[in-house]
Formats: structure tokens, C-alpha cells, sequence
């Protein structure tokens, strides 16, 4: 199993986020940290560049330019040697909307980055990695994954799940073209994430972005730009609050199963109630933080299901924080509730293969990626 809740970049604590919002200075003073940043500027580029990065960065806060465009100015003039600087420039943007956008677009760059350089160490090699023996068959791996791993895993989790042309599979999302009334309209069935009362929109990657069409002189620009600025990509999920498909382990790299057999012998390692496994099937759950769920089993072989040799489900947690509620059977009233955080796997087989259990909502705010 690989569960997804959705990433909102842009939303997670700024305490684990030092890559987004950088260091404050003494006494959290934001006009020297200003003032800090724009010595480091002149240092680094000198007066002619200096002074050609401020117009851009005016260009961009008076919609001359947009705030990708002004990203990608910044990003190549101080990416490669100074990305501290780069973070500085973000986290001290004037307005919040442009800072918003930037934010998401440092944020895909840094997702990129590790999705693309690693596919992290193996697991249990996190310092603070630590297994919890909840009962026989029960085991969670705390912090597990480490922060490539996390990055490779979602990256490979979409790239086996698109649907668009796909032919041996649905996938459990498309790729959609909407406008922006279409997309507060009917976002609740489009997989997407609105954020109340400053007029943009996310999807679960938060990669979607809009602006008014509006030019920055206040006229109306040609059809094509107006058409382009009023609408977003974004993601339509195939069960409507969470996208759902399974798929066979070698529509994955091998990574996957190597993860899933270190995650085994992990467990293996804090109890002798976890039994061996082949990995064969995945199931790629990707859920909205206002995504319902039911109570379920999930299905086994009955010869050995109530048995104490069943093997495992190997769930890996990957986004914002969600609890994972199990009881023995339908009919108790009252159960275990488990917290989960990105990084942390779960495993129930043999006497626990077959609990009662359900994911409860992801929890915003909580994704400790970055």
C-alpha cells in the first residue's frame, strides 16, 4: 500500500521549512532581515546586476511580469551558487500572494531535485527511526523513510498512476484544463485544495496557479492571454476525494520491493509476529484532506487469513499527517487510533492481518517533507 495524503507544499510548518522561509534575524525583526538580504545581493552580484535584479523584482510586484517569470529570473541568477540567497528573496517578498506562488515554485524545484538525484537511503537508516511493536502482527516503523525516499516514492507513485493515454490501466488521476469558475465550482470532485479568501487556487501537488487576466495597466489582454491566465492545470481524481488504483509491483521500479522487504525485515527485527512476504500488488491511495472512509478488511486468502501466518500489508505514509484507526472487529465500539506522519510505514499480518480499519482526514499543516 502506498498512501498519499496530498502535499500542500505551501502549507506545512514554517519550523521544518527553513529551505522555504529562511532564517530570522535577532529578535525575528523583519525589516533587518530585509536589510540583511539586500547586502547580500550587492555582494554577490555587484552593482549593475544588483540593480538589474531590483527592477525585476518590481516588474514582478507590479504584474508587469509574472511571479514565474520573476522565479525563473531569480532562480538562474542565484540557484546554483547561492541558494540560501534565493530562499532569503522569497521569504522577505512584499505581498502575499506573489510570495505564495513563489513559495510553491521553490518548493517544486526542491521536490524535483530529490525526486530526480536519489531514491534515498535505505529503510530504518534515519536517525530518528524507531519501530513500535503495537500488538502481534501490528508494527510501526517511525521515520522509516528518509526525505529522498519520501520524494522518489511520490514521484514514482504518479508516474505509474496517470491515466492520460494510458492503456493497461485507468491510473488513479488525469490531467485537466479548467477555468477558474469551473474549478471553485466543482473542485471537490477535481481533486483540488482551495484556499479561503486569497483568490488562488492548488491541486494536491499544489502545482496549480492562476491570475487575472487583467494586464498590469489595467486593459485586457489578447484572447489567448486571457484564456491562458484564467485557467489552471490541475487534477481530477478517480473516486472523487482520493484517486484509487492498483497495480501490479512491476509497473513500479524494483526500489519499491526493496523497500518493502527492508520494511519486513525491519519489523522482523522488533517481533517475531510479522511473517515473511513476495510483494506482487500495489494499491495507490491518494487522499483529499476531506476524503470519508468506511471500515474494511482488506481481502486474503482465507485459508491462512486468520491465521498467524498471513503476510503483511506493508503501508507506506507519504504526505500530510492522517490517523489510521484499526479495531479487531466490525461490531466493537471502541478502537485504536494511530498516528501517522510522513516517513512512517505500517505493517499488519499474521494474527492482525485481517483488523477492522479505516484512515482518518490528513491533517493540514503537518507535512514535514522540507
Amino acid at each position: 500500500f502506498l498512501r498519499c495524503p496530498p502535499a500542500r507544499l505551501a502549507d506545512h510548518d514554517a519550523r521544518a521549512s527553513p529551505c522555504l522561509n529562511g532564517p530570522m534575524h535577532s529578535g525575528d525583526d523583519p525589516s533587518r532581515r530585509v536589510r540583511s538580504m539586500i547586502r547580500g545581493l550587492r555582494t554577490v552580484l555587484g552593482y549593475e546586476a544588483y540593480s538589474a535584479f531590483r527592477r525585476a523584482a518590481r516588474a514582478s510586484q507590479t504584474e508587469a511580469i509574472s511571479a514565474k517569470e520573476f522565479y525563473h529570473y531569480a532562480s538562474n541568477v542565484l540557484l546554483a551558487g547561492h541558494p540560501e540567497l534565493l530562499d532569503e528573496v522569497i521569504g522577505t517578498f512584499p505581498g502575499d500572494l506573489v510570495k505564495h506562488e513563489l513559495r510553491l515554485l521553490r518548493a517544486e524545484d526542491v521536490m524535483t531535485q530529490r525526486a530526480s538525484s536519489s531514491c534515498g537511503g535505505s529503510a530504518g537508516t534515519s536517525p530518528s527511526y524507531k519501530a513500535e511493536v503495537l500488538g502481534n502482527g501490528l508494527v510501526v516503523l517511525r521515520d522509516a523513510l528518509d526525505v529522498d525516499a519520501q520524494a522518489w516514492l511520490v514521484k514514482a507513485a504518479f508516474d505509474a498512476g496517470e491515466a492520460n493515454g494510458a492503456t493497461d490501466s485507468r491510473g488513479f488521476y488525469e490531467k485537466v484544463t479548467v477555468s477558474k469558475a469551473e474549478l471553485r465550482r466543482d473542485g471537490c470532485n477535481m481533486g483540488v485544495i482551495h484556499r479561503d479568501g486569497d483568490g488562488e487556487g492548488e491541486n494536491n501537488l499544489g502545482m496549480s496557479r492562476w491570475r487575472d487576466g487583467d494586464d498590469a495597466t489595467g486593459a485586457t489582454g489578447s484572447d489567448e492571454t486571457s484564456v491562458r491566465e484564467t485557467t489552471c492545470t490541475t487534477l481530477r481524481l478517480n473516486q472523487g476525494t482520493r484517486g484509487r488504483v492498483i497495480l501490479g509491483i512491476d509497473k513500479f521500479p524494483e526500489r519499491l520491493a526493496e523497500l518493502c522487504l527492508e520494511c519486513v525485515s525491519l519489523a522482523q527485527s522488533a517481533t517475531k509476529t510479522i511473517p515473511s512476504m513476495n510483494p506482487t500488488t500495489t494499491l495507490v491511495n491518494f487522499y483529499k484532506d476531506n476524503a470519508q472512509f468506511k471500515w474494511h478488511r482488506d481481502s486474503e486468502d482465507l485459508t491462512i487469513a486468520n491465521t498467524g501466518h498471513a503476510p503483511p500489508i506493508v503501508s507506506f505514509t507519504v504526505g500530510l499527517s492522517c490517523d489510521f484507526a484499526v479495531k479487531k472487529e466490525f461490531h466493537d465500539t471502541d478502537h485504536r487510533t494511530i498516528r501517522l506522519n510522513s516517513g512512517d510505514v505500517v505493517l499488519f499480518g499474521g494474527e492482525s492481518r485481517m483488523l477492522v480499519h479505516r484512515y482518518v482526514p490528513a491533517f493540514p499543516k503537518s507535512l514535514r517533507l522540507f
